[in-house]
């Protein structure tokens, strides 16, 4: 994991998000995937230590777990014989999705060891377990000699039966190289072996892309002379020069782009749950001629404070407003960091196998955000802005692109409910009145899920939303650059409304 630091979208573009996200057009696109459950979580090993963590998570919502079980930890030493390696966390997920067969489970493949690291990439210094395999040029993929591909093909045969969805990478492009020694066109190497040998084990499974940081989306932004969101962005953009080598590949369309679903991480801005997306699909169309559906398998904030964090209470809006932000950009899954605070952005306040006391987040989490929304559709954002809108040139530490409030309208799958999000995107209160469906009960809920009976009155709803309280991000800290770009920014609105009416 690692925080993110950090438009109005060409209509063709948006329309591809939202067609991507149709669970009509996502099943078709994807055997075997149907409608998507939102609501999944990131884990660490305790997930397969400890047997309070899938009840915690469970209890929580989450119905898809996120978590390494990497080349280097089934192959941490020379052989070829898959019978030699170490699948003991696979046969632990086996054991806890026999027990809990409602749990889905997102493994992360990638990384590798020292010794079989390919000699390209030897003077390059990065993170432990950062080693990209040796041989992946050769063919078939599924051929010992290409290390990777055997090690994705004996993975996905052997447990094909209890897992449906394989991710390739954890945050590849990440500064530093703490996950992945290469750039862009090399990723794309690793992320086709990774595609043809999952598919060759079990052609209905889910691929995912690795999962990309903020980096991805900086470079980006620099690369076609756009502003980034921090005072020293990457120098480089790792997405095109992915999405390039892709497009220049002959074979990639007939193989889906090697790819079933994009993948993005997101901390802190809650808006950039709909920027981080835009980018990913303008990228996509203008390479590839297509977008992909999306799921964001890593997002949240902490609730410590500090320059990109949050108090808990406004802790408790980011996980309502990220989600609004995300499904305005079609994201299918929303993967939240995590459940223990072994980070900070925990659930509860215990670290690693000891959860200890919920915070006020898992009220929000599981009996707002889940309870309202797990079955919800996404109808329409009422008022405001597409996000910050950078595509467009928007700076998040000026006000132009706030609009005072946002409101976003949602209704549940067998149409019985409406349900309508809101929250002030500046410091004032907003008087906000919303037209009301005659004949329909309303209540009004917080983000404590403290609920209220609500009474139309001339035929509209009338809130008071409190001003964003939040200020923080890089114009806040001691380095001169960053006090330059501008004002602090509210990573998060004011205090989240919700209406539900049936």
């Amino acid at each position: 994991m690692v925080r993110f630091i950090p438009a109005l979208l060409a209509c063709m573009v948006f329309a591809a998000v939202v067609d991507a996200a149709d669970p009509a057009a996502a099943s078709q696109a994807v055997p075997g995937r149907g409608l998507a459950y939102p609501f999944a979580m990131c884990s660490n090993g305790f997930f397969l230590q400890s047997p309070q963590y899938p009840i915690k998570m469970l209890d929580a919502g989450a119905r898809m777990i996120r978590l390494d079980v990497s080349f280097q930890s089934v192959r941490p030493k020379p052989g070829d014989d898959p019978a030699g390696w170490n699948w003991k966390p696979f046969e632990q997920i086996r054991a806890i999705t026999q027990k809990h067969p409602e749990l889905e489970v997102l493994p992360i493949l990638g990384y590798g060891p020292e010794w079989a690291q390919d000699p390209k990439f030897k003077d390059v210094q990065g993170g432990g377990g950062a080693c990209p395999q040796r041989g992946v040029e050769v063919r078939p993929v599924t051929d010992p000699r290409n290390l990777y591909g055997h090690f994705v093909y004996e993975a996905v045969k052997r447990y094909k039966d209890v897992i449906h969805h394989w991710e390739s990478w954890n945050e590849p492009d990440l500064p530093g190289h703490a996950f992945f020694k290469g750039n862009g066109r090399d990723f794309f190497q690793y992320q086709r072996v990774f595609y043809l040998a999952a598919k060759a084990a079990d052609p209905q499974c889910t691929v995912s892309m690795g999962g990309l940081c903020f980096a991805a989306f900086e470079g980006y932004l620099v690369r076609h002379k756009l502003k980034a969101p921090s005072p020293s962005p990457p120098t480089t953009s790792f997405l095109d020069e992915y999405l390039e080598a892709c497009s220049q590949d002959p074979d990639a369309a007939k193989h889906n782009y090697y790819c079933d679903v994009m993948n993005q991480h997101a901390y802190s801005r809650a808006s950039d749950l709909y920027d981080y997306i835009a980018v990913l699909a303008k990228a996509q169309q203008d390479y590839l001629g297509t977008v992909k559906p999306v799921w964001v398998s890593e997002m949240g904030s902490t609730d410590k404070g500090g320059m990109f964090g949050m108090n808990p209470d406004e802790y408790c809006d980011y996980a309502l407003q990220s989600f609004a932000w995300a499904a305005m950009a079609g994201v299918e899954r929303l993967f939240f960091f995590q459940l223990d605070n072994s980070n900070g952005h925990g659930l509860y306040l215990g670290l690693m196998g000891s959860l200890g006391q919920p915070k006020p987040v898992l009220t929000t989490y599981r009996d707002v955000l889940v309870k309202e929304f797990a079955d919800a559709q996404f109808v329409a954002q009422r008022h405001g802005t597409k996000g910050v809108d950078f595509l467009g040139g928007n700076w998040p530490y000026a006000s132009n692109w706030q609009s005072g409030y946002d409101l976003f309208e949602f209704k549940s799958r067998d149409g019985r409910r409406r349900i309508l999000m809101a929250f002030a995107d500046t410091d004032k209160p907003a008087e906000v009145k919303i037209p009301a469906t005659p004949g329909k009960k309303a209540v009004l809920i917080d983000r404590h899920n403290v609920r209220t009976p609500l009474a139309a009155k001339d035929g509209v709803y009338r809130l008071n939303l409190a001003g964003a309280t939040h200020l923080g991000g890089w114009p806040v800290s001691d380095d001169p650059k960053a006090k330059r770009m501008g004002n602090p920014e509210h990573l998060v609105g004011g205090a989240t409304q919700i209406i539900v009416e049936q």
